[in-house]
């Protein structure tokens, strides 16, 4: 218990550098090296810690399309790939906490060849990272902070969606929006724009490591995109995470149902807002479309089947551009409306 504490409290530390020099390994252990991620996989776990948490604060009680529009700005605001990045790198974080885990890992090495070889089984198959001792422990931990992060904004989203319904009780909900292609360009644009980090990203992502949830039971089988995290933090402990490793790396970063979840995600909300005239519409998609549909994304990446193929390639459209949606696709706050005082 003393060398997972030491273990945690150094980890934290170096997470609050940005893990930039690499995180000294405790000299009791029959190991050499160091263990270290690249501060940009860091900043992208940085980046979703920090969505999810303001994500997850988004209260439902609107008073006016103000209030609306400030909801909004924080349930839209992140970019996919930086997203997915970050999960996968957020849970490396997490399984790198385990000292069965990258205890046995890094002993299954002996010189810089091995080392390499290692690394490259692992990013072609990350599923083989569950041979090693501690990994299943591993998987129920990144499972568990992975579904911690998720929760919150699930419920928001639940919560900002029934508000949809309550909020046309009151007159300025059923107002217009004044502009309402300029509140569809700033949506995209705050989708499309990676987070750039702020003062005390390094020292809240460090508190993260240092509370997490106890493990739940975990699920029956690892996921695709827990096995990636296992993987990323097995690769980092042998020393093959470096900044000039991220070209290499990208395999490990993303994986097809969880990028496609996310693509789905902000192609809907595209869609709902560029029919969201009223300010009870647009609590709407911020409702489903970036608060639940998020939620969902990264818990379905930690409860997915691992045994799923990928479908034949489709085509994913090239523009953000939004696609006709029928009224009453979206509208469905009013529809409820109405039937409520028949």
């Amino acid at each position: 218990m003393h060398r997972r504490h030491t273990f945690r409290a150094a980890l934290a530390g170096a997470a609050a550098l940005a893990l930039s020099a690499g995180l000294a390994w405790p000299s009791d252990w029959q190991a050499t090296g160091s263990i270290a991620l690249p501060a940009e996989m860091v900043s992208a776990a940085s980046a979703f810690a920090n969505y999810m948490d303001r994500a997850g604060d988004v209260r439902a009680d609107f008073r006016d399309g103000e209030a609306v529009h400030r909801g909004l700005q924080t349930g839209v605001a992140y970019e996919p790939v930086q997203f997915e990045q970050g999960m996968i790198a957020y849970g490396a974080l997490v399984a790198l906490q385990n000292s069965t885990f990258t205890g046995a890992v890094r002993r299954s090495v002996h010189s810089e060849e091995e080392r390499a070889a290692l690394a490259a089984q692992l990013e072609a198959d990350p599923a083989q990272v569950l041979r090693f001792d501690g990994a299943g422990e591993a998987a129920r931990e990144t499972e568990t902070a992975l579904l911690n992060q998720a929760g919150p904004v699930s419920a928001a989203g639940k919560a900002v969606k029934q508000a949809a319904y309550d909020v046309q009780h009151d007159a300025w909900s059923k107002e217009r929006i004044a502009n309402l292609p300029a509140r569809l360009k700033e949506v995209k644009t705050l989708s499309s724009s990676p987070y750039r980090g702020a003062e005390g990203d390094g020292a809240r992502l460090s508190r993260a490591m240092l509370q997490l949830p106890p493990a739940g039971a975990g699920t029956a089988a690892v996921s695709p995109v827990v096995a990636r995290s296992l993987a990323l933090a097995a690769v980092a402990a042998v020393g093959q995470a470096r900044p000039e490793d991220m070209g290499r790396l990208q395999p490990l970063l993303t994986e097809y149902f969880s990028a496609d979840c996310l693509h789905m995600a902000k192609l809907m909300l595209f869609q709902c807002m560029a029919v969201a005239s009223p300010h009870y519409e647009n609590v709407f998609c911020l409702g489903q479309h970036a608060l639940s549909d998020t939620g969902q994304c990264v818990a379905g990446a930690v409860t997915a089947s691992p045994d799923r193929l990928p479908p034949q390639p489709r085509v994913i459209l090239a523009s953000t551009a939004p696609v006709p949606v029928p009224a009453k696709a979206v509208r469905k706050p009013a529809a409820h409306h109405h039937r409520r005082h028949r």
